[in-house]
């Protein structure tokens, strides 16, 4: 019986201000392309993602959880996650503990840009509301009941219309004192408006149009003030209840607004007789100031709603970041023990995260009352960056996550002193992983993809509380191109060759502090053999595209002088940064430019961009191919890795691009597949300097393209997969007499394309086994009835959908088993995905 279970998920969050949030149980859902991804920052063994959801059919832009409960006792009840399919999608989790989509909100006719769910100290009911805002300019309020375990029923209750002027945020809470919903939409019009419910008509008014802002308003929250016992000078400016509104906006600023329950002048008089001139002639003025509709200099608006007036006012502005202000986040309310007994207080404390790489921490001076920044943290340096979407406070405001630009989260933790260090969070691809690579001893692995980096991932096997604990990580960032990189090969150990959307093929070799810390995160001291040649790191020139190495003696140019300490300014790392070892997986920072490898090498010839690069199991030989229209250009072209040199003889067997390119494990066949359907196989020519290899057979084997071939284990056999949803499998007909003539022996139908397929790398209870990767993300396991018998095969395992990718799976590679492993029956299969994921398998059998 075969079980698959997953090993390691790596995936970037998507590049939206909304699209990550933090639930009271700990957990962070976060938008992943069109997957919902949950991850555990807090996990004490740094577990990473823990499960991805699939339904959504467009990139996910926002996230928010549905809450319930009164003060301590809130919890999660339902997730919300809005798409640019149009689509709002609820998921709760069902009796048997897994998270199933409840039901989808439809009926916008853009993207879901933004969703409000309520936040108070005190939120009960039967039902729930969610606003969401969509970029076709209307915002609509939905009631979620629950029906049963496993379903919702979602009613849309309102559709407001703002025309052309679309919302980019919303916060939803209760007005002071009462439970009158009230929420704030930003636009992209710089204004934010004011909705209140009215119990008359049943639904949301525009009672109120703030301004201030001059650009586009990108994010809003909600928190209800708490009094505290000591006299802060918050207490004279907010009193218990009042609503605070934070909003912040692609003008740098961060603006805070007080809604608080407006009180009349006749009931001021009877409690306080010495302010009571100044109060009424300020009512009387704001009453004239509302029959004539012009603006106090103050700005106390006063709206009715319910019989009840309420007064809305401009309270600060938070000013420190340098460019714009993607999200603001107020800490969550918790429980304190105060003079011996339990108060629900909400901390006035808010977060804040900028394009500008930095988060900034808020609160009021105790003194003055001025709104000030606490605390500063982010990234330096690292030129290609784009700074943080959005920033998060954990459940008990002791921790912070953030997410950036590139889709990495940042983690940092406080002990209570404000002393904030960062911890070990995770990182993933942002676009499609066109390929994978184990390396040659299968100790780690590396994913190329078209957001132009190459990725290493590694275990990180250590000690925690007397248990043995595997972890995988991100360890590096060997290449950060100007390129999207297609295709990706190890030549040796240390050593591998990647192929862009250029003409070169590029080879790097691993840097000494690499190596070091890959052995000591491992555990494995045997990678430290033959590694002195080796340089310490390397540094990409500021406008250059190749890895430069660098040694332990270079010294810096004489102008390099570090007069300006703002190191944003400096864009190359010192020998000593780059050779320390590393004692835990890299923070994304240190990934942005201290683990590239220095690039050794470029081999020139192709014409048109690389698709796929592949290198002999002895190391001699490159095979590449590149984008082709003619036979001319559909040629395999040979290097040698002795000096680096392309070959005489090029493989001209197709009419078309070469998709893929595969020696046997002896070396003696070179197998490639094309778009023009042929496959074709050349021979090794011992001896022969100009022709290394030469072509003895091609066959025309399917009706579509061809995407992917694979080598059996013992060479015998070798597979296709093509576009026209068959696999077919080739065996020699007559070894002894006509080698080179191959025959197909089976052919399987698949439901879909296929686009990916290896064989796995060692017989399972004596059979064949191929892993196949379609064009939906699914990924099946074949096997032979036994070595023998291979005109039959039948379908040993179906991944479960939850498992796989969404969308094209582009490469599958085994990892080579070590004696451990084989012992305990447990194969590792590594996937790489359109859907940005690069996942690790573990099969047992």
């Amino acid at each position: 019986m075969v079980q698959v279970s997953s090993e390691y998920i790596s995936i970037g969050c998507n590049r939206t201000a909304h699209a990550a949030c933090w639930g009271n149980s700990g957990l962070v859902a976060f938008g992943a392309d069109t997957l919902v991804a949950l991850y555990s920052p807090l996990d004490q063994n740094s577990k990473g993602i823990q499960e991805t959801l699939p339904g959504h059919k467009g990139r996910v832009i926002c996230l928010k959880f549905i809450e319930r409960g009164h003060e301590a006792e809130i919890k999660d009840v339902a997730l919300v996650s809005g798409s640019a399919d149009y689509t709002a999608k609820i998921w709760k989790i069902n009796a048997e503990g897994k998270w199933i989509n409840s039901a989808t909100l439809e009926g916008h006719t853009g993207a879901v840009e933004t969703i409000a769910c309520m936040r108070a100290h005190c939120i009960e009911g039967e039902t729930d509301t969610i606003i969401t805002g969509s970029s076709d300019g209307t915002i609509r309020v939905w009631e979620r009941r629950i029906v049963d375990d496993a379903t919702d029923e979602v009613t849309c209750q309102q559709i407001i219309s703002n025309g052309n002027k679309y919302p980019m945020s919303l916060a939803l809470s209760y007005l002071p004192d009462s439970k009158t919903p009230v929420f704030a939409s930003g636009h992209t019009d710089k204004l934010i408006s004011i909705y209140i419910y009215q119990t008359e008509s049943n639904q949301f008014e525009k009672m109120h149009t703030l301004t201030g802002h001059d650009n586009w308003v990108r994010d809003l929250s909600f928190a209800t003030y708490t009094a505290s016992e000591e006299s802060t000078h918050a207490n004279n400016i907010f009193e218990q209840g009042d609503l605070i509104l934070a909003s912040g906006s692609q003008d740098k600023y961060i603006r805070l607004w007080k809604i608080s329950a407006h009180v009349s002048a006749a009931v001021e008089s009877e409690t306080s007789d010495s302010n009571s001139n100044e109060i009424s002639e300020l009512s009387e003025a704001l009453k004239e100031s509302e029959l004539e509709g012009e603006q106090l200099s103050t700005k106390a608006h006063l709206v009715t709603a319910n019989n009840k007036q309420y007064s809305l006012m401009f309270e600060a502005l938070l000013m420190g970041h340098d460019d714009w202000v993607f999200s603001v986040e107020w800490q969550r309310p918790h429980v304190q023990t105060i003079n011996g007994e339990q108060r629900f207080i909400q901390p006035m404390r808010l977060i804040s995260a900028s394009s500008d790489k930095s988060m900034m921490i808020w609160s009021p001076d105790n003194d003055t009352g001025v709104w000030v920044n606490e605390v500063r943290m982010g990234d330096i340096g690292g030129s290609t960056y784009l700074g943080f979407c959005g920033a998060l406070f954990s459940p008990d405001g002791k921790s912070i996550v953030s997410h950036g630009a590139n889709g990495s989260f940042h983690l940092w933790r406080t002990s209570g002193d404000n002393h904030w260090t960062p911890h070990v969070a995770i990182s993933g691809h942002f676009k499609s992983v066109e390929s994978i690579a184990w390396d040659p001893k299968s100790r780690f692995l590396l994913s190329a993809s078209l957001d132009q980096t190459t990725r290493l991932f590694a275990p990180w096997n250590r000690q925690a509380n007397g248990q043995e604990v595997t972890t995988w990580h991100e360890m590096g960032r060997p290449q950060v191109h100007g390129y999207d990189i297609k295709c990706i090969a190890f030549v040796r150990d240390w050593q591998f060759v990647s192929g862009a959307d250029e003409k070169v093929l590029r080879v790097f070799d691993a840097p000494k502090s690499c190596v070091e810390s890959l052995a000591g995160l491992t555990g494995d001291k045997s990678m430290l053999e033959n590694t002195e040649r080796l340089p310490v790191g390397a540094n990409l020139p500021a406008l250059g595209l190749s890895n430069k190495a660098v040694f332990e003696n270079d010294t810096l140019p004489d102008d390099h002088i570090e007069t300006n300490i703002g190191s944003h300014t400096v864009t190359s790392a010192t020998p000593e940064q780059l050779a320390q070892v590393l004692q835990h997986p890299p923070y994304e920072e240190t990934l942005i430019q201290h683990t590239l490898w220095p690039e050794v090498e470029k081999l020139y010839g192709h014409g048109y961009e690389l698709i796929s690069v592949e290198t002999s199991h002895d190391g001699q030989y490159v095979a590449s191919s590149c984008k082709a229209a003619t036979a001319e250009h559909a040629v395999v072209r040979l290097f040698s890795t002795e000096n680096w040199k392309e070959v005489k003889t090029k493989i001209d067997a197709h009419a078309l691009t070469v998709t893929r390119v595969r020696y046997s494990h002896d070396d003696r066949w070179l197998l490639t597949v094309s778009r023009d359907r042929l496959w074709s196989l050349s021979e090794r020519q011992a001896g022969s300097v100009d022709t290394p290899y030469k072509l003895v057979a091609r066959a025309k084997a399917h009706a579509r393209i061809i995407w992917d071939c694979s080598w059996s284990h013992d060479d015998k056999l070798f597979v296709t997969g093509s576009r026209d949803k068959t696999i077919k499998v080739w065996a020699q007909s007559n070894a002894a007499e006509e080698a080179a003539k191959w025959d197909c022996v089976a052919t399987i139908k698949c439901a879909e394309a296929i686009t990916a397929i290896d064989f796995a790398p060692v017989a399972v209870n004596n059979r064949y086994i191929i892993a196949v990767g379609l064009e939906n993300g699914r990924i099946q396991l074949l096997s032979s009835v036994d070595l023998q018998q291979i005109s039959q095969w039948e379908l040993w395992h179906q991944f479960d959908q939850r498992l796989c990718h969404y969308g094209v799976v582009r490469s599958v590679s085994w990892r080579h088993p070590s004696s451990a492993a084989e012992e305990a029956n447990v194969l590792q299969l590594a996937t790489g995905g359109e859907d940005h994921s690069v996942r690790i398998f573990n099969v047992a059998y």
